[in-house]
Order: C-alpha cells, then sequence, then structure tokens
C-alpha cells in the first residue's frame, strides 16, 4: 500500500455478474429516459475508444423537450445542450476545456465532438445506447455504468474534516510505462465532518474491463484543495469472484 495520512480502504467488488447480461430490444428514448446514468462510450463509427480512454456522456433535462448535456472526452471536459422533437434530437454546439493531449486522443475527441452534432435519434434498451444519423453513417455507442466496486475509507482518527473532498478512483494499472487509465471515479464532498467510516460506491462499465488486465483502487482526501491523504490498495481487484479485503492490512 502507498500511503499519505491517516486513511485505509476496504473494498467489495459487486454488480458485475449482473452487469454482463443486456435485454435484447432497444427502442427510441428521449433524454428522461436515459438520464441519472453515466454513459461510456463503447464505439465510435465502429472505432473503440484509443487506448481503452474512458468517455462520458450524462443528460440533464430541463424540460421534456431540451437540456444540457456534459461529460468527458479523450483528452478534456464538455459540455452542451440538446433539443428534441418527437423522435429527432439534435445537440447544440459542443464546448470544452482547452487540454492538449497527444494526436491521437485529439483526432478521436475532434471526431467525437464533430459526430454529436450529426446524430439525430437515440436508442436504449436501459444498458446500451446508441446514437444515429438518419440520413449519414455517424453510430455512437455508450454502455451504461451499470456496476459498482463498493466500500469504506477507514480513518485512524474516527473522523473526516469538514470541508474536505473525498476523490475514489479506480484505474487500469496493466501498463507500467503509461499514466493508468480511469475506470469509474466517485467524488464525495463533505461539507460537515463525518464521524466513523465513511462508505462509497464507484460506478463503472463492465465494457472498459479487459481479460488479463490489472486494476487497483485508490483514495484522495483534500481540504480546501489541498491534498491530505492519499492511498492506493495493496490487492488487486479480481474480477472473477466477489471480493473483499482491507488495504491497510
Amino acid at each position: 500500500m502507498r500511503t499519505m495520512g491517516r486513511y485505509v480502504l476496504v473494498l467489495a467488488v459487486g454488480g458485475f455478474l449482473a452487469a454482463c447480461t443486456t435485454p435484447d430490444k432497444s427502442v427510441v428514448v428521449t433524454p428522461t429516459d436515459v438520464e441519472g446514468k453515466t454513459w461510456v462510450l463503447h464505439s465510435l463509427n465502429g472505432a473503440p475508444p484509443v487506448n481503452g480512454k474512458r468517455v462520458t456522456l450524462e443528460f440533464q433535462s430541463a424540460s421534456s423537450k431540451d437540456g444540457q448535456i456534459s461529460g468527458r472526452g479523450p483528452c478534456n471536459g464538455y459540455f452542451g445542450s440538446y433539443t428534441m422533437q418527437q423522435d429527432e434530437l439534435q445537440f447544440g454546439r459542443v464546448g470544452s476545456t482547452m487540454m492538449a493531449c497527444p494526436e491521437p486522443y485529439m483526432k478521436q475527441e475532434m471526431a467525437y465532438f464533430k459526430g454529436l452534432q450529426q446524430v439525430d435519434t437515440m436508442t436504449s434498451n436501459g444498458l446500451v445506447m446508441t446514437l444515429k444519423g438518419r440520413h449519414n453513417d455517424e453510430t455512437i455507442t455508450y454502455f451504461a455504468e451499470s456496476a459498482k466496486v463498493r466500500g469504506v475509507i477507514k480513518s485512524s482518527t474516527g473522523s473526516f474534516p469538514a470541508g474536505s473532498d473525498v476523490i475514489v478512483s479506480m484505474k487500469d494499472i496493466t501498463n507500467k510505462d503509461h499514466h493508468s487509465n480511469l475506470i469509474g471515479e466517485k467524488k464525495i464532498r463533505l461539507d460537515q465532518g463525518v464521524d466513523g467510516p465513511l462508505k462509497f460506491d464507484v460506478p463503472y462499465s463492465p465494457s472498459l474491463i479487459e481479460p488479463n488486465h490489472t486494476y487497483s483502487v485508490a483514495v484522495e482526501v483534500r481540504q480546501n484543495g489541498k491534498l491530505i491523504s492519499h492511498s492506493t490498495s495493496n490487492k488487486i481487484i479480481d474480477f472473477s469472484r466477489p471480493l473483499e479485503f482491507n488495504s491497510g492490512q
């Protein structure tokens, strides 16, 4: 375990078996049917995300006809709007942060943002969502974050300070020579102090889990933006069976 500070993880992997099966039938849906979930990109015109990068889309409706979208592209966070008339969906212009990334990621991000504005219909079966263009070949497919890693963060003092942010992340750490890929993340804002262990769950999409890859979970605790603790589990997650362990052992 790599750690600074006074916090350890107790983790349990669950939900992955149920998430492996999906209903057969997809129907045309509205954004209100798919909001409340984080949708993870599976393919853009048949191509998977570059190097397994986690690309996401979320809907927040303002009415039955319009609302906002947000998510994470291969490089940048993005945001925009949508409108829907009957079964025809249209996205407004996509805005994003301006962080530079290696060329393969930037190229796919530009294609992804452009693709969003070329689709006009959406189908889903609850676990898989597909955006399509009626008059072009544009197809963007997403899987819902339908599984979770659950656990508890323990403090040696028995409490967590008010005004702190707890960030729990699951990453693919297979390639030691490159940055690890984010698989799922949960941010918890503590406006008030918390006595006792802090429960969490990290949603993720089973579509991002690759055979023979290595996955781990880490927690950061920040107060007023300053890192006060960081801990990484000392045992690797095994998705073939339910698992519980204490990273402080």
